[in-house]
């Protein structure tokens, strides 16, 4: 959990991720989630090669996430991810 995302995960039991958000109307217009959606869809592929495969994970974005940049959800994706042990450990 951080300031503007909250990311749950639960293994699936498949070879594979999915992704799934959750935003609220009280977040803002649907432009404004879908620009959400669209920041944090690209900063999850930019991590994806680096997370275990198997899991969902869904995204719940709150009001503070409006102003977010792309680099600032890239790496708040990816400490959540590193919080969770969600990372492949590196060789």
């Amino acid at each position: 959990m951080s300031r503007k995302i909250v990311l749950y995960y639960c293994p699936n039991g498949k070879e594979y991720n999915r992704l799934g958000f959750s935003i609220s109307k009280k977040v803002g217009k649907s432009v404004v989630r879908n620009k959400i959606r669209r920041i944090y869809r690209e900063a999850y592929g930019r991590i994806e090669s680096q997370l275990k495969k198997g899991y969902d994970f869904i995204l719940i974005a709150r009001k503070p996430a409006v102003d977010v940049s792309f680099q600032e959800a890239c790496k708040e994706l990816y400490n959540l991810c590193r919080k969770g042990k969600l990372l492949q450990k590196k060789y």
